[in-house]
């Protein structure tokens, strides 16, 4: 623990130098560093982070089999492996320093602040405090993830040794032969994890399920024709495979004059395309005076320090522009990947006087737990003449993945800008006052009243002038995820666009999803969605209903186990379609299956979109399930374009037809339910 008087502060350059001299801040790291205290530097820096060198000196020997062929002794062999780190942690001198209070943040003792900017969330303000510093939990909270996967192993070498029934999130993975079992169980686990605290406290919320549904009814989801004035005129074209996407990115940032501002999710050390694009593209162009900004997720930059003891690596093959940089800094091969390409990053941000990172922190001002940044967007000069690359990829598609991106161009890019300005100004550091980084063994109580549910608008004159009427609509949507002006149409694909993020809180408010409803809602002829993580609320079932009895066809498309990247969401995903198949059985339900004589599984498809009428689109990072209301930011535009929506209707038929069956009845969807496991706890209480 380190506590300070804010009225006993050094000048800032005695402070740096004895940081410097006693070994507590790298000279490499001290940056733009302004206004910090000592006790500041102290809490966040490198040396008072016991995990940091852990992890960076520490590897998990994972047997390199393939898929199902790793054997019982294989699995011993890296759970002893795993008992040594587990025995380092668990000897750790200063088990309670570090930055972050890991995933579970309701019992945090850390000053959290307020954001103007987003009146729902708190922020921790040591995280963005020094320059080139990975936000990472204790050794006790790290300890609590490891123990953990070491029990997933320890099921899975039960399982292996007697073939005894377990859930398919256990048992189940012979599908996926190139992977490597123990690599994507720890995974799995990780990712529950985040989740879970989220998750304990929507669970503790009487009549959460009911009240959240009553929430959406129809009548407050405006349909795209009551929001028309809201759209404005724009280009956008979809990049439907991972070499158009490369060579369209790298093409944007080449002739970028002013600005890059990137926003990422995920980190994917063994993805190539990413490691150039971030090693040695990004720093390319800022040497040639491009300023750049990075806005990191932190919750998966601390799961990518814990799996960074597990990665492996891949190489890069990929047609690029004239003129770009060579794949240089991107082909090292460092041990302990998934952290490193982080670290990698942070480090050439430091030698470049034109590229700044930050790490996106926050939590529920309300229930107190996290909420996760789950926005993608690469925004190139955003204003009049910006472009912007958005959709459902991390920095670029990972090989093997089947996703959907696009580029917009015009003002729209000067909309995502604008949101990302007020991201990135909410994760300023707050210096001075006492930073406390001790942990409390008690639970705090948290208020257990029953959430309201508002939604209320205050949009400024500059966003357009609008009438009564449309005024009335914009009572359901707030001022901050609401832009549109007017613009010249610059070549591409003319369309009408309306940008949209969402602010989840404990109060589940989905901005998103409202519009969605607002599309389905005047569906004549047909809906198409595919949706690369999924659970059907209720309220979308019975707009489903309503759509299929006055004769509309619905298409839903979406994976199962034999596909999707994410375990802990499929007893939700199947809950949920079958409550959907009982409400709306008309609704035409096709899921990633297993090819007749084939034992390698389906892409993944991470694609997230929504057609209606071959002439309107929902598409970007939105995902259509509970996590977006309530725990995971996003964006999405909503596109009027029968172009557009031609384009992705071809991608769906293409895909459905190749990688897909059919699940007919609400019982049929017991082949594809697991059965329940640590893995694959559902999200809240809203499918139980």
């Amino acid at each position: 623990m380190f506590q300070t008087s804010t009225q006993n502060k050094s000048s800032m350059a005695d402070i740096v130098d004895i940081a410097l001299s006693s070994g507590i801040l790298e000279e490499s790291r001290v940056k733009n560093v302004t206004g910090l205290n000592l006790v500041a530097i102290a809490s966040v820096a490198p040396p008072w982070q016991p995990l940091d060198s852990i992890v960076t000196s520490t590897t998990v020997a994972l047997i390199e089999g393939e898929g199902s062929v790793v054997g019982p002794g294989d699995i011993l062999t890296s759970i002893k492996s795993l008992d040594v780190l587990i025995d380092i942690l668990s000897n750790v001198k200063a088990p309670r320093l570090g930055v972050s209070p890991g995933f579970d943040t309701v019992d945090s003792d850390a000053i959290w602040r307020t954001l103007d900017a987003f009146p729902e969330y708190q922020t921790l303000d040591s995280v963005n405090v020094i320059p080139g510093t990975i936000p990472m939990p204790c050794t006790q909270i790290a300890l609590k993830y490891f123990r953990r996967i070491k029990d997933v192993w320890r099921e899975r070498l039960d399982w292996t040794c007697s073939e005894k029934e377990v859930c398919s999130c256990i048992g189940r993975w012979q599908h996926r032969a190139t992977t490597n079992i123990l690599l994507s169980l720890s995974n799995q686990i990780i990712e529950q994890m985040m989740v879970q605290e989220a998750s304990e406290c929507l669970r503790s919320q009487p009549n959460l399920a009911s009240i959240w549904s009553e929430c959406y009814i129809m009548d407050k989801c405006p349909s795209p024709e009551e929001m028309s004035s809201l759209y404005l005129d724009s280009t956008v074209h979809l990049l439907d495979n991972l070499e158009d996407y490369i060579y369209s990115y790298v093409d944007c940032a080449l002739k970028a004059k002013h600005t890059i501002d990137i926003s990422i999710c995920y980190l994917f050390y063994v993805d190539p395309a990413a490691r150039y694009i971030l090693l040695d593209l990004i720093p390319f162009v800022a040497s040639r005076g491009v300023k750049v900004r990075i806005l990191f997720e932190s919750m998966t930059a601390e799961s990518q320090v814990l799996r960074g003891v597990f990665a492996i690596g891949r190489a890069f093959d990929y047609k690029l522009p004239k003129g770009s940089p060579p794949f240089d800094k991107a082909q090292k091969q460092t041990s302990n990947g998934a952290s490193k390409l982080i670290r990698e990053v942070l480090d050439v941000a430091s030698s470049s006087p034109n590229i700044d990172c930050r790490f996106w922190f926050a939590r529920d001002e309300r229930c107190k737990y996290r909420i996760k940044n789950h926005i993608k967007c690469n925004i190139f000069d955003g204003g009049m003449n910006g472009r912007v690359i958005a959709g459902g990829s991390n920095v670029a598609p990972r090989p093997g993945n089947l996703d959907t991106d696009f580029i917009c161009e015009g003002l729209i890019a000067g909309r995502y800008l604008r949101h990302f300005d007020i991201m990135w100004d909410a994760m300023s550091p707050y210096y001075g006052g006492v930073i406390d980084m001790a942990f409390t063994e008690e639970k705090k109580e948290v208020d257990d009243e029953s959430p309201t549910f508002i939604f209320t608008s205050n949009v400024a004159d500059e966003y357009g002038a609008f009438t009564e009427e449309n005024k009335k609509v914009l009572e359901v949507f707030s001022a901050d995820n609401v832009f549109a002006t007017e613009m010249t149409i610059r070549g591409g694909m003319p369309s009408k666009i309306l940008f949209l993020p969402s602010v989840p809180s404990s109060l589940g408010e989905d901005a998103i999803l409202r519009c969605v409803l607002g599309g389905i809602k005047r569906a004549k002829e047909s809906i198409y969605m595919c949706m690369g993580h999924c659970n059907v609320p209720e309220v979308v079932s019975q707009a489903f209903k309503a759509a299929t009895e006055r004769g509309v066809k619905v298409e839903i498309l979406t994976n199962s186990l034999y596909s999707c990247d994410l375990r802990c969401g499929q007893r939700d995903l199947f809950k949920s379609l079958q409550q959907m198949l009982r409400i709306a059985p008309k609704v035409e339900l096709f899921v990633t299956s297993l090819k007749e004589g084939s034992d390698e599984g389906p892409p993944f498809l991470h694609s997230k979109y929504v057609i209606v009428d071959s002439e309107w689109v929902a598409v970007g990072s939105w995902n259509m399930w509970t996590r977006s209301a309530f725990y995971e930011m996003e964006a999405e535009i909503f596109v009027s374009s029968t172009a557009l929506a031609t384009d992705l209707q071809k991608k769906f038929e293409r895909e459905r037809n190749e990688f897909t069956e059919q699940v007919k009845t609400a019982e049929e969807c017991e082949n594809y339910l697991p059965s329940g496991c640590s893995i694959c706890n559902q999200f809240g209480p809203f499918f139980e």
